[in-house]
């Protein structure tokens, strides 16, 4: 889904996994196309509507939900289901707003973000719609050293935890046998 760069479809052609991106933006499905990543130009809702083929094992959503409304995500969510096999993996990774960085300034830089998405919303969302909660937590790339993680440590104690994962992750998974 929302394919981007195509980052993680290069990722999955390199280890061999055949996979599909989504991409609603025309010069980035292009790029993608021309770097030989399979790419369907659409609208997300648009193409999950017209496949309602349970033909998924895995599905990737990453920053994604934080571009549309709850109602919106929920419908994502439902019609992620009906691609979905049984005990297919949907990944969610969306920025985590209790990291003060990503609270006073990443997050609200991208003009199309529409609202952050705590864990618990996720969750009660892919539950309405039929997903079985498997994980959810926080998540980073960046390693501080050690200094770092001393510092992020007192002021987490004495401010409260602001200096936590940069992003959020749920992963759940559509019930029934394979």
């Amino acid at each position: 889904m929302a394919s981007g760069q195509g980052f993680f479809l290069e990722m999955l052609r390199d280890t061999g996994i055949n996979a599909t991106g989504i991409e609603i933006d025309q010069a980035l499905a292009e790029d993608c196309r021309g770097r030989g990543l399979k790419i369907i130009n659409a609208s997300v809702f648009d193409w999950l509507k017209a496949n309602q083929i349970a033909t998924y094992d895995g599905i990737m959503a990453s920053h994604i939900v934080e571009h549309f409304y709850p109602e919106q995500v929920e419908e994502m969510f439902a019609l992620l289901g009906s691609v979905a096999k049984p005990r297919c993996r949907l990944i969610i990774l969306t920025p985590n707003i209790a990291n003060i960085r990503r609270a006073v300034g990443d997050f609200w830089r991208d003009v199309t973000h529409k609202r952050p998405y705590p864990v618990s919303t996720l969750k009660e969302l892919l539950t309405r719609t039929g997903w079985e909660i498997i994980e959810s937590g926080e998540y980073t790339d960046r390693k501080p050293s050690i200094i770092r993680s001393v510092s992020y440590w007192i002021r987490n104690t004495l401010l409260g935890r602001y200096w936590c994962g940069d992003d959020l992750y749920v992963i759940a998974e559509r019930p029934g046998r394979k």
